[in-house]
């Protein structure tokens, strides 16, 4: 997910006041009348104008046009249904053993005030088109709440957040010595990038987003590389292969600059299938999803006819699974006593380690800062996250032990207002739930 420029100052405006309120810690709807268009499934059976057939979409409008399972109101169905539009499905299973989360004890609300309104908490979940949310304090749940048809068991796609994902599993390499170091070249484990723009790039170059290859992560331009890679994945033509040997050079020196690619992340899954010999289903389930305890299977989806695994935004898990991978990551690594990562890379994962890379007020990025594929908040806590497009979210705070998920479905890939209210919505939640 591109976090723009026009998202920094991100608290200016906002005040949050907390209290406690005769509030269900569980709800499976909200009723609105901006949820009239809902595409939820009624009695067991998706109304007609609901459904999406993918063979009549537009390949390169994935992101833009209106009939597409990225937008309203279809997302609200198929954002926890992506099973469900004929694409391949590659499983992660689950282990036998599940890591315990401690079911809500007490009845939590939130009141804020926002640009002169005053809302609760609820008022954020229908504003912000909010599927799924989860808020854990150590083990215990402190809040989880579903909407438009969601329950506890849905699988939401994770978008980006799938990136924080890969970026896991390349640790996992590293520590098997699958690779030996991210200050390889990429070109080391995949020659076919040789005349590319890849040709002079590392892993870590990959990792941080700073390749400096020419491709755009517009989602408004049909033309993008954003929407050329897209329609990849819904088409299979051309190959993620082809597509990534197909990236040419820019005038910008790799490892100078930070510019938000997905493509990189792609790489990043093609590279760890060559070092491993693994589907990247595969791996994930033998190096991640089985230490961290998962209570249900994931998937990863794409197109019957692309051969290549989609790397850079198709990861679709519970969300109870997402903060369980967020509460791994909190914890250095490790989870119930099984190590994912080394403490190492959970340290280099969420610590930029450049200046073009720490966060700093009125950067290109809203203020941000990125490490290995995971955001990093402005402040001094330590706090780092999993951003997807449309609403996505993996939010951990170490210092106050707090992890929170959101799904949404947002009504465009990149709304400012939203993410200002996310973001200080999350950080108002942690500092309330560790006191």
């Amino acid at each position: 997910m591109k976090i723009l420029v026009w998202m920094s100052g991100i608290i200016l405006g906002v005040a949050i006041c907390v209290s406690v309120a005769n509030v269900s810690a569980q709800t499976t709807a909200a009723t609105s009348s901006a949820r009239s268009a809902d595409c939820a499934e009624v009695a067991g059976a998706l109304p007609a104008n609901c459904v999406i057939d993918i063979s009549k979409m537009n390949p390169a409008g994935l992101l833009v046009d209106k009939y597409s399972y990225m937008t309203q109101p279809y997302s609200f169905y198929y954002f926890h249904h992506m099973d469900r539009l004929g694409f391949r499905t590659d499983w992660v299973r689950k282990g036998s053993d599940t890591y315990p989360l401690k079911e809500p004890t007490k009845q939590f609300s939130l009141r804020y005030a926002l640009r002169g309104g005053n809302y609760s908490l609820d008022d954020y979940f229908r504003r912000n088109f909010v599927t799924g949310f989860l808020v854990l304090h150590d083990d215990q749940i402190v809040v989880e709440k579903y909407f438009h048809g969601a329950d506890q068991n849905s699988r939401f796609v994770s978008q980006s957040v799938g990136k924080s994902i890969v970026s896991i599993l390349v640790g996992a390499a590293v520590s098997d010595g699958a690779i030996k170091s991210v200050d390889d070249p990429v070109v080391k484990y995949l020659p076919y990038l040789s005349n590319s723009g890849y040709r002079d790039i590392t892993i870590k170059n990959l990792l941080e987003m700073s390749s400096g290859v020419d491709y755009s992560e517009d989602y408004t331009d049909p033309k993008s590389g954003a929407a050329l890679i897209g329609a990849a994945l819904l088409t299979g033509d051309p190959t993620f292969k082809d597509f990534a040997a197909s990236i040419g050079s820019t005038a910008t020196k790799p490892g100078t600059q930070f510019n938000y690619q997905s493509v990189n992340t792609q790489v990043l899954g093609l590279l760890l299938e060559r070092v491993t010999g693994k589907r990247l289903n595969q791996c994930a389930e033998e190096k991640l999803w089985k230490k961290v305890g998962a209570q249900s299977d994931a998937f990863f989806y794409g197109s019957e006819k692309q051969p290549d695994t989609c790397a850079f935004a198709c990861f679709n898990a519970t969300v109870r699974d997402y903060a369980r991978v967020g509460l791994m990551m909190l914890r250095g690594g490790m989870l119930g006593g099984k190590r994912v990562v080394s403490t190492q890379w959970a340290h280099d994962s969420t610590t930029p380690d450049a200046p073009y890379l720490t966060p700093k007020p009125g950067g290109p990025e809203g203020g941000y800062g990125y490490a290995y594929q995971w955001w990093i908040p402005p402040g001094n806590d330590g706090a780092f996250e999993a951003e997807g497009i449309y609403g996505q979210c993996i939010y951990a705070d170490p210092t106050k032990h707090v992890v929170i998920v959101q799904t949404s479905a947002w009504t465009e890939p990149v709304s400012p207002a939203l993410f200002q209210e996310q973001q200080v919505l999350l950080e108002r939640i942690a500092a309330e739930v560790a006191q």
